[in-house]
């Protein structure tokens, strides 16, 4: 879409990294909190926060969970804000927020577009790409609303279960490319 179309995209995990780089202060707040169970050594000597390690703790511990969405979220919420400001004038911005539903971001947008995948296709997805244990990455997909209620709240779904490319093509006809 940004290279079809030239629109903007803002993705939600990108401003989460950067909530969590080196020497920010929401950082420095997960460090001090956590400390050597979560840290990293980069090549630099910067302190690092180990994310994989961060979220070992916060998906096992609800109180973890929700102390570190409530100084992630704002910033992330802010950075948003700025970047669609940026982009006021145009027409169209696609916004990519995993958490769309559950941290209410969906009063932003005026048509949400779905992304679904079968759960066993999630697990899968999961364990290969972040190299998680089944248990790991249960507790994601269990931190997050249930497909079926995002489905009732989706203007447009994408099924993206398959392995192909299949999903692109349904992008490119919802959106005339």
């Amino acid at each position: 879409l940004s290279q079809t179309k030239r629109w903007p995209i803002l993705d939600a995990d990108f401003y989460a990294h950067e909530a969590l780089s080196s020497k920010s202060p929401i950082s420095q707040s997960v460090l001090s909190r956590y400390g050597s169970k979560i840290l990293k050594k980069s090549n630099m000597n910067d302190l690092n926060i180990d994310r994989k390690a961060l979220a070992k703790i916060v998906f096992q511990n609800h109180s973890e969970k929700k102390w570190l969405e409530e100084i992630v979220h704002p910033f992330v919420n802010k950075r948003i804000k700025e970047e669609l400001e940026k982009f006021k004038s145009r027409s169209v911005i696609i916004l990519i927020i995993p958490l769309l539903f559950e941290k209410n971001y969906t009063g932003l947008c005026s048509e949400i577009c779905y992304v679904d995948c079968e759960r066993d296709k999630q697990l899968k997805r999961l364990l290969n790409r972040d190299k998680l244990t089944i248990e790991e990455a249960n507790q994601r997909i269990n931190a997050q609303w249930k497909s079926s209620l995002k489905k009732q709240f989706a203007d447009h779904i994408i099924d993206n279960s398959n392995d192909d490319e299949s999903w692109k093509i349904k992008i490119k006809n919802l959106y005339g490319f």
